[in-house]
């Protein structure tokens, strides 16, 4: 069963970061104002490897937000405070 994954950055910049850390081939572009990564993950667990990659890179490059969108569900990321970018 394939799991469409939608990553979404506040800026193509922030979304290369989070694409170039990814278990699986991606790449970033930039769509209506935010950096976006599409990727398709074949399993439950390969989905949720991906979001353990964004939440890594997330806190490690202290990004303003990320948001990663599968399936019926979906996980958002926010700094807080003097964190953010």
């Amino acid at each position: 069963m394939s799991v469409r994954v939608t990553i979404e950055a506040a800026s193509k910049a922030e979304a290369q970061l989070i694409a170039d850390q990814l278990p699986l081939p991606a790449e970033a572009q930039f769509w209506r104002g935010l950096g976006v990564i599409r990727v398709d993950a074949k399993s439950n667990d390969e989905t949720r490897t991906v979001i353990e990659a964004v939440s890594r890179v997330f806190q490690g490059q202290s990004l303003k937000w990320a948001r990663v969108r599968y399936g019926d569900e979906e996980r958002v990321f926010k700094a807080t405070g003097a964190k953010a970018r």
